[in-house]
């Protein structure tokens, strides 16, 4: 005897493909590829490698408020 799929076995089942084919495409891009390095993200790599000097300006701010200086 042939089973007759019913429309709510086949959401189900569609449900279901698209669940495994979401976690085969996460896992791919998050696990297994491997993203070139363009030249900009290069460049902003190295700014962030090598840190840049900061001056102390709080001499310079002005008084909090409330308070008189």
């Amino acid at each position: 005897m042939s089973e007759i799929i019913t429309s709510e076995d086949g959401m189900r089942y569609l449900f279901l493909a698209l669940v495994v084919l979401n976690m085969a495409v996460f896992g791919y891009y998050s696990f297994l590829r491997k993203p070139t390095e363009s030249q900009s993200v290069s460049q902003a790599r190295a700014a962030l490698v090598h840190p840049v000097t900061a001056t102390n300006v709080s001499s310079e701010l002005p008084p909090m408020i409330g308070t008189k200086k």
